[in-house]
């Protein structure tokens, strides 16, 4: 018997946008500014996947993030230079908006989950993916733990009314598929984001897919 998929949810940076040269810069610019060193942009391929403020920690020398004094300000410069380069230099991957647009064809809804802040994840799915019908647009809320845990796709569960076993959840990292099946939805791993086809199996794919269109093979 095959599942009728209703939805599918995306994870963001490394699933639709290649964002890994803007996050590197970002970070890095102020890095260099605090006299810190830096870090090649395949480096931040494995700094990314938990937030914004745990990416920084992974990027800065253990010292500095055990000094709340030296660290906060850090932290809060980032969120400035990010908010000001946000979408600048990131792009969506080949492929990307043909998937989108034939999903929405077949009536399947669109929705995306990400640990970038919120409004930065609205800023970047609205000017990176524009013409696009999301339905929900989650990115890191107050209140809400981050991903891996499962209540944000839980709340879009919840909000759409559609079953575990019909939301596709698509990602490049664990933390994308250990959410998927803490929510119970079909993991489904990509392997042109930021991490290898091994991590991928090792933290519950159900699915891997090598180009975005090889999606359309599970509808």
């Amino acid at each position: 018997m095959t599942t009728t998929y209703k939805g599918v949810v995306f994870d963001l940076d490394g699933t639709l946008i290649n964002s890994v040269e803007e996050i590197a810069h970002v970070t890095n610019t102020v890095l260099k500014e605090a006299g810190l060193p830096t870090h090649p942009s395949d480096a931040y391929k494995y700094f990314a996947g938990n937030g914004a403020q745990i990416l920084l920690e992974r990027a800065t020398p253990a010292e500095v993030v055990a000094d709340a004094k030296r660290f906060e300000p850090l932290y809060q410069r980032m969120l400035t230079v990010y908010d000001e380069l946000s979408g600048t230099l990131a792009k969506p991957y080949d492929g990307i908006n043909a998937l989108l647009a034939a999903l929405s064809k077949k009536g399947v809804k669109l929705h995306v989950l990400s640990n970038k802040p919120h409004e930065a994840t609205l800023e970047c799915v609205n000017t990176l993916l524009p013409g696009h019908s999301f339905d929900l647009i989650y990115g890191a809320r107050d209140g809400v733990p981050k991903k891996p845990h499962p209540q944000g796709a839980m709340d879009i569960l919840k909000e759409t009314a559609i079953a575990p076993s019909e939301m596709l959840y698509l990602g490049d990292t664990a933390v994308d598929m250990e959410t998927a099946c803490r929510a119970r939805m079909v993991a489904v791993g990509v392997l042109w984001g930021f991490r290898e086809r091994d991590e991928l199996e090792k933290s519950g794919a159900s699915h891997i897919i090598g180009s975005p269109l090889e999606l359309l093979n599970l509808l």
